[in-house]
This record gives structure tokens, C-alpha cells and sequence, in this order.
């Protein structure tokens, strides 16, 4: 892959990236644009500490509104992302 924007990597590559699911080529590429990008580099440190997070979260101890917002979030963001 040679087009390496911030959003094909975090948008499109990091749960490949991060479930090892990456082709050697490509987890080369995202690791050399990670090593480039400031931004990318906090995005993806956020993510794994929010992962580490939730792991440790109990579903019966998750407020539904919580649940229910998060996932109102993160439906309309990515609605947002693919028109665009």
C-alpha cells in the first residue's frame, strides 16, 4: 500500500493492525507512518488504554445511557466518516 493518510490507518488498519491480522508488508507501512505521526501515535495510545479500560469493565456495571450514548457516538461518527 503506498497511500498512508491518517485516516486509512486509523480508521481502516488498526483492529487488522492491532489483532495481528496485518500482512508483514503492510504492518511495516503502518508502523512506519505510526513512527511519523504525532497524532496517530496518541490515537493509538488512547485506544489501547481505552480497550485495557473496558476489559476490566463488567457488562452489568455499565450504566445503559453510557452504553446507549457511546454507541449513538460511534454509529454517527462512522456515518460520518464513510460520507465523506
Amino acid at each position: 500500500m503506498t497511500d498512508w493518510t491518517c485516516k486509512k490507518v486509523i480508521l481502516d488498519l488498526l483492529i487488522e493492525y492491532e489483532d495481528g491480522a496485518m500482512s508483514p508488508e503492510d504492518r511495516t507501512d503502518f508502523e512506519r507512518h505510526i513512527e511519523m505521526c504525532p497524532p496517530c501515535v496518541r490515537f493509538l495510545t488512547t485506544y489501547r488504554a481505552t480497550g485495557k479500560t473496558l476489559k476490566l469493565l463488567k457488562p452489568d456495571e455499565i450504566p445503559s445511557d453510557l452504553a446507549q450514548s457511546v454507541l449513538a457516538f460511534v454509529r454517527a461518527r462512522t456515518r460520518r466518516e464513510e460520507g465523506s
